[in-house]
């Protein structure tokens, strides 16, 4: 017997810490599957249902977490430094003198 179903996620996050800012992230994922099964003593109609709702329950919450999750810290961590400038001008003085360190190193 063919089953569908249709799941709709809506999601909604908002961070607005001092500390790192305003963040709202909102948006929805809508799913269908179709899916035969045969409807038995052993496997019932219900049981089918329920086996069904879970597999799309699954793939939703795994689709969410890479595309919504993955992309929103990617993009978070490409637009905001964790380090403080202090930070960021010692590592950039331990390059320079990593740079000079390999010239002088070269032209020995």
């Amino acid at each position: 017997m063919p089953l569908t179903s249709i799941e709709t996620c809506i999601l909604k996050a908002a961070s607005h810490l001092s500390t790192s800012g305003t963040m709202n992230l909102g948006g929805s994922l809508t799913r269908q599957m179709e899916k035969d099964e045969t409807v038995s003593d052993s496997s019932p109609h219900i049981a089918n249902i329920g086996r069904l709702v879970e597999d799309m329950e699954n793939k939703i919450r795994s689709t969410l977490n890479e595309i919504y999750f993955g992309k929103t810290k990617d993009i978070v961590n490409g637009l905001r430094s964790v380090q403080t400038f202090a930070d960021k001008s010692k590592q950039e003085a331990l390059k320079n003198d990593l740079v000079e360190a390999l010239k002088r190193k070269q032209q020995c």
